[in-house]
């Protein structure tokens, strides 16, 4: 029996952060033009914190300064709540299901920033991804079907398909395939929506954050959805290549 595939959706604010390229071997979609810039560049953001996760905790430096003032000056704050959509899939079978999960909103983000920075420091490093042109397509065709849709669909596309599904029909040689949804306002950067997903304040098992760090994934696609619906949205699809 294969183990549960995981996927989820976040749409939620978070602090701004900058994008730098340090490391240039791991920018792998450099030479993808298919691609736009914005999305090469979250690949890049992908494999730094994979490979170096020490320096994502220098980047998490401000926003844990700005979580513990918030507490500080003005409590744990108003009580708030997200929605959850968990897709599992087994045996071919998939199951999708959507909680509510409430919490204090300043209380939670100062303890997602904790979990993720405590994480990282005990992360090993991990292989970086590659882009898949296959995964891409998947990403493009689903992101277009979720601009016609108001972005609405979580993880489901108007057709039926699942994201497991999808990339690998677009891409045979994976085996596996996972996906983030995610939105922020304003316009956000690479880093910061990268950020966004691996708080994952709000979110009960920090399962985006751990979808980004699962070392089974060996290629990846991002996809920039512009402005819709009063976020600008974004879509992560990772694969598992067969050995």
């Amino acid at each position: 029996m294969h183990k549960p595939l995981i996927i989820l959706i976040l749409v939620i604010f978070f602090l701004p952060s900058c994008f730098a390229q340090q490391f240039p071997d791991l920018n792998t979609a450099a030479n993808c033009t298919y691609m736009k810039q914005v999305e090469r560049e979250m690949i890049y953001e992908i494999n730094v914190v994979r490979k170096k996760p020490q320096i994502y905790i220098q980047y998490l430096q401000k926003d844990l300064k700005e979580a513990q003032d918030r507490i500080k000056n003005e409590g744990i704050g108003i009580k708030y709540y997200s929605l959850e959509t968990m897709i599992q899939t087994i045996d071919g079978t998939t199951k999708q299901t959507t909680d509510t999960i409430w919490f204090n909103l300043f209380e939670e983000e100062l303890n997602a920033i904790v979990s993720l920075i405590n994480d990282l420091k005990g992360l090993n490093p991990l292989n970086i991804l590659y882009p898949d042109q296959g995964i891409y397509r998947a990403a493009t065709l689903y992101g277009d079907d979720e601009e016609k849709h108001q972005w609405a669909l979580h993880h489901e596309g108007s057709d039926g398909s699942w994201p497991d599904a999808r990339i690998k029909q677009y891409s045979p040689n994976m085996i596996h395939g996972s996906e983030n949804i995610a939105g922020m306002f304003p316009e956000p950067t690479a880093r910061e929506i990268v950020i966004q997903l691996l708080v994952d304040s709000g979110i009960k098992g920090y399962g985006h954050r751990y979808n980004i760090l699962n070392p089974r994934w060996t290629n990846v696609a991002c996809f920039c959805g512009g402005l819709n619906n009063g976020m600008y949205r974004w879509l992560q699809e990772f694969g598992e290549k067969e050995k």
